[in-house]
């Protein structure tokens, strides 16, 4: 979708990602509308229907006592004025009839009203046959005025009638909305089931350009500046990631820069401190002349701290070739069980002098690196262990296999390091706020340089929470056929 919809800007993404979410919901909401709509109308016809047709029972009721009244009264007192209010009621009741027999000529009211209209006027025409005929038998009059009972049971059953329409509609209209509640039930959960894939969908797309420039970020500040800053999405967060992009380029550019720098100081420090370190080594020698004591003791820490100077500026050098890549990875099958052998042989004056036992548990397994840098991994683990340690103390480097993978543990029972310092281990030129037992101070790019030349060859330098001392993990891919 991200290749068809391509917004301008990130605001425009989010609105019509707003609007394609909420339309579902609209149209469930005026869908509603509508059916609430329909069976609100048919409700009202239902109860119009039913109101009508009880009024007009009710009034067709009325009407015929009040004509059965004033035809008895004729009957027995023969004036026209009780005949004249008969026919007035006929006319009533004919319209009334009529109009109610309209109303209702789909259902089975209808019959029963015709029926009640052909026997009431049959009653109003005996009644006006007898004014017009003085033979008119009184018998036949009461003949006449028997119907009126006929009448009453058609009246009878149209009210029973009606009130059984009345039920079958409420229940028609009950049905109704039971069905209509299905289907919107159906209808609101397909729609909302809709809106919740298109949310998930403009999550993705929203997420995609965001997630990319996190990544982005992340490893710009993890001195990743090799691998290209891309981000599609919104056309204002492209032109963000161009930014960085070009940003990413020239840190790698200005980090080149620094380590060709560097390497220049280097060299250019190297040249002179090694003229000043060979003249300490002559007069050290006493190549020159005889010296008094107090002459050499001040040539052997001239001489000494050539040294530590030497060292330092290779640590700084090489710290820099490792973060620029420019180190060449010269990978080789690496017996990591004799390679910890040699570090453990380079350190055991330092650990005897102390009484430091060294506890190991090794395996015959290869992996794939660099040995001289793998060699300089486990060399400044084992020897900040050895600072660290207390006299009588205790070392242990012990290996496990997980899976393609060797893991090197290394642990002292030291004092350990400190919750704050946890996190700045391996930041370049950090020292602990612990004290170690050497006279040499470091130069605190011992785990630096370790954690980068791990890294070059595919494995991991990790520092492990630990109740006593410290616990570092080195991870390695194992050579192919390189564990037994």
């Amino acid at each position: 979708m991200s290749r068809l919809y391509r917004p301008r800007s990130f605001f425009s993404l989010l609105l019509t990602g707003f609007i394609f979410v909420a339309l579902p919901l609209v149209i469930a909401l005026i869908s509603s509308i509508q059916i609430l709509d329909v069976l609100v109308q048919q409700s009202a016809v239902a109860v119009f229907r039913s109101v009508n047709r009880i009024d007009s029972c009710k009034k067709a009721a009325d009407l015929l006592r009040g004509q059965e009244r004033a035809a008895r009264l004729y009957s027995v007192l023969g004036e026209t004025e009780h005949l004249q209010e008969v026919n007035s009621k006929h006319r009533e009741i004919e319209g009334l009839l009529r109009q109610f027999a309209l109303l209702n000529s789909e259902n089975a009211m209808k019959p029963l009203i015709e029926k009640m209209q052909a026997k009431e006027r049959q009653l109003v025409t005996v009644l006006n046959a007898t004014s017009r005929d003085p033979r008119t038998t009184k018998r036949e009059q009461e003949a006449a005025l028997a119907g009126y009972g006929e009448i009453g049971v058609l009246t009878s059953q149209l009210e029973h009638l009606s009130n059984t329409l009345m039920s079958g509609e409420v229940d028609i209209l009950k049905e109704r909305v039971q069905n209509n509640k299905k289907a919107l039930i159906w209808q609101v959960s397909g729609l909302i089931g809709f809106s919740v894939l298109l949310v998930g969908l403009f999550i993705s797309l929203i997420n995609k350009p965001v997630s990319q420039l996190d990544r982005g970020i992340d490893r710009l500040g993890e001195g990743d500046f090799t691998t290209p800053i891309i981000v599609s999405g919104p056309r204002d967060l492209e032109t963000i990631g161009q930014k960085l992009d070009w940003l990413r380029k020239r840190l790698n550019t200005l980090d080149r820069e620094k380590v060709k720098m560097l390497a220049h100081i280097s060299h250019e420090l190297k040249t002179p401190l090694s003229s000043i370190k060979e003249g300490a080594g002559l007069l050290k020698d006493r190549l020159v002349g005889p010296l008094s004591a107090n002459q050499a003791e001040v040539v052997g820490i001239l001489d000494n701290n050539c040294s530590k100077l030497q060292k330092l500026i290779q640590n700084i050098l090489d710290f820099n070739m490792a973060q620029a890549k420019e180190i060449p990875l010269d990978l080789q099958d690496v017996r990591m069980d004799s390679l910890i052998g040699e570090v453990a042989e380079d350190h055991r004056n330092a650990m005897l002098a102390r009484n430091i036992r060294l506890m190991t548990q090794l395996k015959e397994v290869t992996v794939r690196g660099n040995p001289k840098q793998l060699k300089t991994v486990l060399d400044n683990l084992v020897a900040n262990a050895v600072k660290f340690t207390q006299d009588n103390g205790e070392i242990g480097i012990y290996m496990k296999m997980k899976g393609d993978k060797v893991n090197v543990l290394v642990e002292d029972s030291g004092p350990g390091i400190s919750d704050e310092d946890r996190s700045q281990v391996f930041q370049p030129f950090f020292q602990g706020s612990q004290k170690n037992r050497s006279v040499v101070k470091g130069s605190g790019l011992g785990l630096a340089i370790s954690k980068e030349y791990v890294q070059s060859c595919g494995g991991t330098l990790r520092l492990l929470p630990s109740s006593q001392g410290a616990r570092f993990s080195v991870t390695l891919p194992c050579a192919k056929d390189g564990a037994k």
